[in-house]
């Protein structure tokens, strides 16, 4: 392993040693239900699919959304460089196959997969196209792959967000890039793919998202409070997919031809 892959090894390790367990929140449940719509939308049939999803941060502490593609059936593989991470979306999803890996060198062989699902990975490094060549080399021929990433021109600006919190040391999953749509495809067609549709998820204020952990994780005040704004955004981003585009992550959905 590298000398920067070990030194982002043993940060994520530090930050999931401390991230208490975020799936009961509902800014969480919210993101949950737009994974789930974005996926079936594209994906509709998994039962019998093998599926790849880079990092289990949210199977470890999020929204689990690799234990619902094992529950519709798919043959489920996922990886994440944290060795605690990985532990504790084990503990999580006993009978997923997971495995401590590193994105940049999938421990797959070629055409392994018929999906492969990245959100909000490979922006947190530098190396993010060989990651994104590396789902290509996985893919089956006419498989699909779904790619997401902060978006660069979120109407909430969180770009500038992120980056004022990084300046004062209190953003915790720092190093992030965004990336334009078109920055985006140009990553994904260099690899190989074919983006087919440019999506999108999280059209909440991610000032609202962050609000509900923080009172989530400190049980300031009862959780359902913010549960009913959250609701109504996902009953409607889940219904009309041009709310997803106006969403902090951008996708694009891309298959490998044929």
């Amino acid at each position: 392993m590298s000398t920067v892959a070990l030194s982002q090894r043993r940060r994520w390790d530090d930050l999931a040693l401390s991230m208490p367990d975020l799936y009961p929140a509902p800014s969480t449940q919210y993101y949950r239900r737009c994974e789930i719509a974005l996926i079936r939308r594209y994906m509709p049939e998994l039962r019998g699919k093998r599926v790849l999803k880079l990092d289990l941060w949210n199977e470890a502490v999020n929204t689990r959304i690799l234990q619902w593609m094992q529950s519709e059936g798919a043959e489920a593989y996922g990886l994440d460089l944290s060795e605690v991470t990985t532990a504790r979306a084990r503990a999580n999803a006993r009978h997923l196959h997971l495995v401590q890996a590193d994105i940049r060198r999938l421990p797959f062989a070629p055409g392994s997969f018929d999906f492969v699902y990245t959100m909000g990975t490979i922006e947190h490094i530098d190396e993010y196209q060989t990651a994104v060549d590396e789902v290509g080399r996985v893919l089956k021929p006419g498989g699909l792959a779904i790619v997401g990433v902060p978006h660069k021109w979120n109407v909430y600006l969180r770009p500038l967000m992120v980056m004022a919190l990084e300046a004062v040391g209190q953003y915790a999953y720092s190093p992030e890039k965004s990336f334009s749509s078109r920055e985006l495809r140009e990553v994904i067609e260099t690899s190989g793919l074919r983006v087919e549709h440019r999506t999108g998820i999280l059209s909440i204020p991610p000032l609202l998202r962050m609000a509900d952990l923080y009172l989530y994780r400190r049980r300031r005040v009862p959780v359902r409070v913010l549960r009913p704004v959250l609701d109504a955004f996902a009953w409607a981003e889940t219904r009309w997919e041009w709310l997803g585009r106006m969403g902090y992550l951008l996708a694009h959905v891309a298959r490998k031809p044929v």
